[in-house]
């Protein structure tokens, strides 16, 4: 009888600690996980710390794009943008290491933390702006065309591309989504500007839109005089600076400081006078620059 008891015992506590055990045995990390899920919203920004213990500042951009990014006849990667960089990292301390990739590569690549910030004249826009955040803006420039010589006469405002065939670097930058904007018949090509010029010049295409101090530089490289830049197009007034994932803001605030040094020195100035052939640091007048929406 007193076996019974005993085991009647157990098979009681057995059960009571079974019971209690619903809620005891959650493991303690998986409900620090849960309380935790709003706290790192808030979380301490280590975007400029991190960059400092690396000693590196790990940069993105295509080297195919120039005078903004490109590569030498010496085999080094040079250009306005690039420089640029090399003097912002020199002020904070640190490396600079450039990662080269294709230009629809690059915003991805920051989205997946593979670079830290990237140097290839991104223009500041509010769709970009609802990922990504940007130092303050070093280029103010506007968009522009080259056409065969015989045809400037034609274009006396950007609203003459209205079903014209054109060539673009891309189809996510800017100038093709102007292109689409104003109604133009837009390619992209993948293989260098010498093609897209060669193919204005055999009418394949009809126009090319860039930046109006690339297209000027592209130009002057291309040494061709069947060649012009419609100098009455003008659209897309850009303020272009180097971009970053949101919410960097301890990186941003020092790239911030030190590009405004370069500004206010003449950095800026000299550089962009030594690659772009002006000093391209102060806004430009947009009483007659068409809009990035073709309006």
């Amino acid at each position: 009888m007193k076996k019974l008891w005993s085991l009647l015992l157990v098979l009681v506590l057995t059960i009571a600690l079974a019971a209690c055990g619903t809620t005891e045995d959650v493991p303690e990390e998986e409900t620090d996980n849960a309380q935790g899920s709003t706290e790192d919203t808030g979380s301490e920004d280590t975007s400029w710390a991190d960059v400092e213990a690396a000693g590196t500042l790990v940069v993105g951009t295509s080297g195919t794009y120039s005078p903004i990014t490109f590569v030498d006849e010496n085999n080094n990667l040079t250009g306005f943008d690039v420089e640029l960089v090399r003097e912002v990292a020199d002020r904070l301390g640190v490396e600079v290491e450039f990662s080269r990739m294709d230009f629809d590569g690059i915003l991805p690549a920051l989205r997946n933390g593979q670079i830290d910030i990237a140097a290839n004249d991104f223009a500041i826009t509010e769709g970009r702006l609802e990922t990504f955040d940007f130092v303050i803006p070093h280029k103010y420039s506007y968009g522009s065309i080259i056409v065969r010589a015989e045809d400037v006469d034609k274009y006396e405002s950007a609203y003459d591309l209205e079903g014209v065939k054109v060539a673009l670097g891309s189809l996510t930058s800017n100038y093709a989504m102007f292109a689409d904007n104003i109604g133009a018949d837009g390619v992209a090509y993948d293989g260098g500007v010498e093609a897209i010029l060669r193919d204005v010049i055999n009418g394949n295409r009809d126009a090319y839109l860039n930046d109006r101090l690339v297209l000027h530089r592209t130009l002057e490289g291309f040494g061709d005089d069947r060649l012009a830049v419609a100098e009455n197009v003008k659209y897309h007034a850009t303020e272009s600076a180097i971009i970053m994932l949101k919410g960097n803001t301890a990186l941003k605030e020092r790239l911030d400081e030190v590009m405004q040094e370069l500004i206010d020195d003449g950095t800026v100035a000299r550089l962009s006078e030594e690659f772009l052939g002006e000093d391209v640091s102060q806004p430009v007048d947009k009483s007659e620059v068409v809009g990035l929406d073709g309006k």
